[in-house]
């Protein structure tokens, strides 16, 4: 079945915005030397094209105190999720799984139209198949690095792009959790920050 994209523009005013990006400068932030170390959910060795280029990044996994996280980190972005609830007409905030922040620094040598690897944020390696749930994308400040989408299921050997999306301070993305996808480095702007929420069914 189509898996449906859904963009949400212009959520918060200009004050909010600026409030939530020195919210998330503010963030202890924590360095990984790839977006696939994080997860482990990458299948980059079994890649055949060229366009993936990883990149170090700094990562919060906002709330999470077992990984040195304070509950406090998370505060400052509640009204994301009552916005996305207000929206939508729609319950999240009882179905939160995970809530991670990223912050990937400008890479005046990344390579244009390359991207990170594909990936889905929740895997369930019994059943071999992506978990039922939901993501939300949501952008900290505008800047350039794509987040791409792509057509074929997690684990393909090729990926093709079905859309993709420049970061724009303020807007949201909701897609299924299965919906691959890939982030990308800045080339241009100083950085690229953005707060992944991860639901269940």
């Amino acid at each position: 079945k189509e898996i449906i994209v859904q963009f949400f523009e212009n959520l918060f005013n200009a004050e909010e915005v600026g409030r939530f990006n020195k919210a998330a400068l503010n963030l202890p932030w924590y360095y990984n030397q790839a977006t696939n170390d994080f997860t482990g959910m990458s299948n980059e060795e079994n890649m055949v094209h060229n366009n993936i280029k990883e990149s170090p990044y700094f990562v919060n996994l906002l709330g999470c105190e077992k990984h040195g996280n304070s509950h406090e980190d998370i505060r400052p972005f509640v009204p994301i999720l009552q916005q996305l609830e207000k929206t939508t007409k729609r319950n999240f905030i009882d179905r939160i799984i995970r809530v991670k922040a990223n912050f990937y620094v400008k890479d005046p040598n990344y390579p244009e139209n390359h991207y990170h690897s594909p990936h889905i944020d929740m895997w369930d390696d019994k059943k071999d198949k992506a978990d039922a749930g939901e993501i939300f994308l949501y952008y900290v400040n505008d800047s350039d690095g794509d987040t791409f989408f792509f057509n074929e299921p997690f684990k393909s050997k090729e990926y093709s792009i079905k859309k993709r999306a420049t970061p724009k301070a303020g807007t949201g993305i909701l897609f299924e959790n299965s919906l691959v996808h890939a982030s990308s480095s800045p080339r241009i702007s100083e950085y690229r920050v953005n707060i992944n929420f991860v639901f269940r069914s």
